[in-house]
């Protein structure tokens, strides 16, 4: 069981939501990746709201081309983390943003799992249902779930793009690239 064991990919996300001036978790980090989600979430349901077949087939591929995308993106992660040293503090400093990048992309990788998975069973769940001219949507629970999760992966999502662009940043600060004669 320990070789799928996705719980340290959590925390170790998790452990990336610190405010660095205290050195602490940041309550405002938590409340933006998990609050927010749990209200648009909860927003969503108040209002009956759910996924159409169509919706979720939209889903599903999308969130299917993520994974296998950020699954690439963790490769990336890894060589440009390996091709380049700096003086100590420097590297420490590196060392730490580049493993929380990689933090961030293996559980954004983890929820577009979640997100194929839930599509997957709502979509059989709505087939199953018999066929009538009633657009069918997804029940309260896999609203929830599949609302809450792509909020949470959107936000993860921009938080990754912000790190590599800043890495790229600090890379190309350190080491222009040479013009072509």
């Amino acid at each position: 069981m320990s070789k799928i064991d996705v719980w340290p990919i959590v925390t170790n996300h998790l452990r990336t939501l610190v405010d660095y001036s205290s050195g602490g978790a940041s309550r405002f980090d938590f409340f933006l990746f998990f609050g927010i989600p749990l209200l648009v979430s909860a927003s969503l349901l108040y209002f009956k709201w759910g996924f159409s077949v169509d919706a979720l087939n939209a889903l599903l591929a999308a969130f299917a081309i993520f994974a296998g995308l950020l699954l690439n993106l963790l490769i990336l992660v890894f060589t440009f983390s390996t091709t380049t040293t700096y003086a100590n503090a420097l590297e420490r400093v590196r060392t730490q943003f580049v493993r929380e990048l990689h933090n961030n992309v293996a559980y954004a990788v983890l929820v577009s799992i979640v997100i194929v998975v839930v599509s997957l069973v709502a979509i059989t769940r709505l087939g199953d249902e018999g066929t009538s001219n009633v657009v069918k949507h997804t029940g309260p629970y896999s609203t929830f779930i599949l609302v809450y999760l792509t909020v949470n992966f959107m936000l993860t999502l921009l938080m990754i793009l912000k790190r590599i662009h800043r890495l790229m940043n600090e890379r190309l600060d350190r080491h222009p690239l040479s013009k072509a004669s």
